[in-house]
């Protein structure tokens, strides 16, 4: 280790105002983390997604790190003493948090997604605050600006994964002033990932109401249906159009379902939108037009929309016949969707 491991975990105790028994660092010789995506699942293929692992590279090399109970486990590879000291620090925040008061209350999420955000975005947020106090760089970056490197970079499969780092970290340093207060979000955790990505706290923006039922007129069956989130919309209008326009596009999100039907091996995708005003709408109905022509144009996928009332957009992707055969009826908040 090109650190002292111990010193970096009782510098990680001071800055989050905590005490914990200190774990056992393995180190490893395993190789650079590879961002790509040889397999995706039906639904992300459905909407068009690629496999390419982006250009991760242009933010540094990466190497596997985790912590479980009490081990942490880490391969420096060719990493500056730095780079290894912040991703020391990012691990031993995973170890101390288990004892922070209102942690239990993140377990309680039903929704992995946002779970998941604040777990590694608490660690993220440390991390750069250890950066800063003790004048740390991470290939010239503090920590989070790290993970907005990769979450820009990242190929489309693993962009959202990404951004649950990125934009928990951001939720962490949007709500408080210092690490030794974690547990006032812990406390009080975001339900959804428009909270974490906008460092809204909970009853901040509730989902909007929105039934959706199904009518299925041929042989496309399934209606497995789940709510994707904003931070799901944002990586799937990344995957062909700029950073501000998805931000745009997505800022206005109410609430979702999205729908996956199944023909003969194919996937079939309905995702119902619900968007906080008219207006959002329309700006989530323009951008997906122009990335409709960005996928069609790569053969990735074909993409129809369709308005139901003022505030709600309907995309249908998959095959040219479900995308087209799609229909869309009823009003903002209760939607019935008719599949070919």
């Amino acid at each position: 280790m090109p650190v002292n491991a111990t010193m970096v975990y009782q510098r990680v105790e001071r800055v989050m105002g905590a005490d914990a028994p200190a774990p056992t660092v393995e180190v490893t010789d395993d190789g650079p983390i590879e961002f790509s995506s040889p397999e995706l699942a039906p639904t992300t293929e459905a909407l068009g997604y690629r496999r390419d692992g982006g250009s991760v590279s242009q933010c540094g090399q990466f190497y596997p790190a985790f912590a479980t109970t009490d081990t942490v486990s880490i391969a420096p590879g060719n990493l500056s003493a730095q780079a290894v000291e912040l991703v020391l620090a990012h691990e031993f925040v995973h170890i101390v948090q288990d004892d922070l008061a209102g942690y239990e209350r993140v377990g309680e999420i039903e929704r992995y997604a946002v779970d998941h955000a604040l777990t590694e975005g608490s660690a993220v947020y440390v991390a750069d605050r250890y950066a800063d106090r003790y004048d740390k760089t991470w290939n010239r970056r503090t920590p989070l600006g790290i993970r907005e490197c990769i979450y820009d970079r990242v190929g489309d499969g693993t962009r959202g994964l990404a951004g649950r780092y990125y934009f928990g970290g951001l939720h962490f340093e949007q709500r408080l002033d210092s690490p030794a207060n974690l547990s006032a979000v812990y406390r009080a955790p975001p339900r959804t990932t428009e909270q974490v990505i906008h460092g809204l706290a909970p009853g901040t923006e509730p989902v909007a109401n929105l039934s959706v039922s199904v009518r299925q007129r041929g042989r496309w069956i399934g209606d497995t249906r789940e709510r994707a989130g904003e931070l799901r919309l944002r990586s799937w209008l990344y995957t062909g159009l700029p950073a501000d326009r998805v931000d745009t596009a997505a800022a206005g999100w109410g609430g979702d379902e999205i729908l996956a039907f199944d023909r003969g091996g194919e996937t079939g995708v309905a995702w119902v939108l619900r968007m906080d005003s008219s207006t959002d709408a329309d700006e989530l109905a323009a951008a997906v037009g122009d990335l409709e022509a960005t996928l069609e144009s790569r053969n990735a996928t074909n993409v129809e929309t369709a308005r139901v009332g003022d505030e709600t957009v309907v995309v249908f992707a998959g095959t040219e016949s479900f995308a087209a055969g799609g229909e869309a009826t009823g009003s903002a908040g209760d939607v019935t969707i008719t599949v070919p």
